[in-house]
């Protein structure tokens, strides 16, 4: 249970981190930069096997890899900036919610039966999207921000459902999986080493120190998380970890939200996160 407890705060100090860069100024764009070099280095160092540039590039998946790279980067940007102007707790519920895009993907692309609980659970999460990000009336950001966790909701659906269709055709084992992530990770970091570099030519965005512990410490929490939830399917099975982490995840967003930056929710946000909640373990378990 520790290993599942340890995810689920590491995973939701990810929301107040991200947070927090505005309050500090920190840069988005390099500190997820520099914590991407964490997340990289994790997967090639617990790879087990020889890692050549050739052995990769004649991998199957290849492509994905650098097309789940390119997506990845820009989706935690989208991330950062929702957590920023729109608050922990709807950009935590966007983001986890986004289940449902894959699910619905399986049915379609391949073939895969569908339960009552699915259906139940996907007729939930739209209404519960829709009570949290438009239904009450919430002072707390300008109603153009809402567009972030649209995108974020999207954007991780997609990368979700990409994953998933690459896991299913092309990846053979646990083993594959961790170079997959790997490759995908340093792509991202290739992208973010380009644009970051790009904005210091155009505009003189210097990397500066707190930058660099700031990505530090969120590529430690994303590995911390990252690692945690693999402990934790040692021991449990994935059916119970993922709706579990999910829905600790975000109430503890939402608690995170309220308590540590006093984000104002309605009662109808309020009620769209408890059914949130209740949609992810519905699908989860379907």
């Amino acid at each position: 249970m520790i290993f599942l407890i340890l995810t689920i705060l590491q995973s939701t100090a990810i929301f107040a981190v991200m947070k927090l860069f505005a309050r500090f100024r920190v840069d988005n764009w390099q500190a997820i930069t520099v914590n991407y070099i964490i997340a990289c280095s994790f997967g090639f160092i617990i790879y087990e096997g020889e890692i050549t540039s050739s052995l990769i590039m004649e991998k199957s998946w290849f492509i994905f890899a650098m097309v789940l790279g390119m997506t990845f980067i820009f989706t935690f940007f989208i991330f950062a900036l929702s957590s920023q102007k729109v608050g922990v707790a709807l950009t935590s519920v966007a983001s986890k919610m986004s289940v449902i895009i894959p699910v619905i993907a399986g049915i379609i692309l391949l073939n895969e039966q569908v339960s009552f609980l699915a259906i139940t659970g996907i007729i939930v999460a739209l209404i519960a999207f829709y009570l949290t990000l438009g239904g009450g009336v919430n002072s707390s950001f300008p109603r153009k921000y809402l567009i972030l966790p649209v995108l974020l909701f999207a954007g991780n659906g997609i990368n979700d459902t990409i994953m998933k269709y690459t896991e299913h055709h092309f990846i053979e084992n646990s083993n594959e999986l961790t170079l997959f992530l790997a490759v995908i990770f340093l792509t991202s970091l290739a992208m973010g080493s380009i644009i970051s570099a790009t904005r210091y030519a155009q505009n003189k965005h210097r990397i500066n120190f707190k930058t660099i512990i700031a990505g530090t410490i969120l590529g430690l929490l994303n590995f911390g998380s990252t690692f945690y939830i693999l402990k934790s399917m040692g021991v449990y099975e994935s059916a119970v970890v993922f709706p579990v982490a999910n829905a600790g995840i975000v109430s503890l967003s939402a608690l995170t939200g309220y308590i540590l930056f006093r984000e104002k929710l309605s009662r109808m946000n309020w009620a769209g996160i408890l059914l949130a909640i209740l949609a992810i373990l519905l699908i989860a378990n379907a």
